[in-house]
C-alpha cells in the first residue's frame, strides 16, 4: 500500500505554519549591518519534523518569503524551502533527532548561501560570516522550540503528522 504523501488538515497546516513564518520574520532583532536574528525558520523545521519534507519545504518557502521585502534576499526562500526539506526527509528516513537533522540541512545549504548572499548580492565575507553565526544562533532557538512541541503529548496529539515523530515501541 501506497503511504499518503499529504492531506487537506496537513497542507493547511503547513500553510498557516508558512504564513506565521512571515509574521516572524519582521519580529527581526539588528545585531549588525543586514544581520538579524529572528525566528523565520521555525514553520520550516516544525513543519519539516512534523509532515515530511514536501510540506516542510513548502512550510520553509513560504514562511520565506517576506524576507524578501524587508532584506532584499530572494534567495532565503531556497533557503528555507532546503531547509524544511532536508529536515523532513533525514527526521523521516533517517530517524534523525530534530536538531540534528536541520543543522545538517543548514550545513547543505552553506554553499547556496555563500553563492546567493555574497557572490549574486556581493555582500562581504565578514558580514556573510556575521550572518551564519546568527542563522545558527536562530536555528537553534528554532530547533529547541520544535522539539519543546513535540515533546508534550497533548500538543503532539493536535498536530496533523503524516510521518512518525517517535518509533513504535516493540512488544516482545
Amino acid at each position: 500500500m501506497k503511504k499518503q504523501l499529504t492531506s487537506v488538515k496537513a497542507a493547511l497546516y503547513s500553510a498557516v505554519m508558512g504564513a506565521l513564518g512571515c509574521i516572524l520574520t519582521l519580529f527581526a532583532i539588528p545585531i549588525g549591518p543586514n544581520t538579524h536574528i529572528n525566528l523565520y525558520v521555525l514553520p520550516a523545521v516544525l513543519v519539516g519534523t512534523t509532515n515530511g519534507w514536501f510540506l516542510g519545504a513548502l512550510a520553509g518557502a513560504i514562511g520565506s518569503i517576506y524576507t524578501i521585502v524587508l532584506w532584499g534576499h530572494p534567495g532565503s526562500i531556497v533557503y528555507g524551502a532546503i531547509l524544511g526539506g532536508l529536515t523532513g526527509l533525514f527526521k523521516e528516513k533517517l530517524k534523525l533527532r530534530t536538531t540534528f537533522a536541520a543543522f545538517i540541512a543548514h550545513v547543505i545549504t552553506l554553499p547556496w548561501l555563500y553563492w546567493s548572499l555574497h557572490v549574486w548580492l556581493g555582500t562581504p565575507l565578514p558580514v556573510f560570516w556575521l550572518g551564519m553565526g546568527t542563522m545558527v544562533i536562530q536555528l537553534l532557538v528554532a530547533c529547541l522550540i520544535t522539539e519543546g512541541i513535540i515533546s508534550v503529548p497533548a500538543i503532539r496529539r493536535r498536530i496533523p503528522n503524516t510521518i512518525e515523530i517517535e518509533p513504535k515501541k516493540k512488544v516482545t
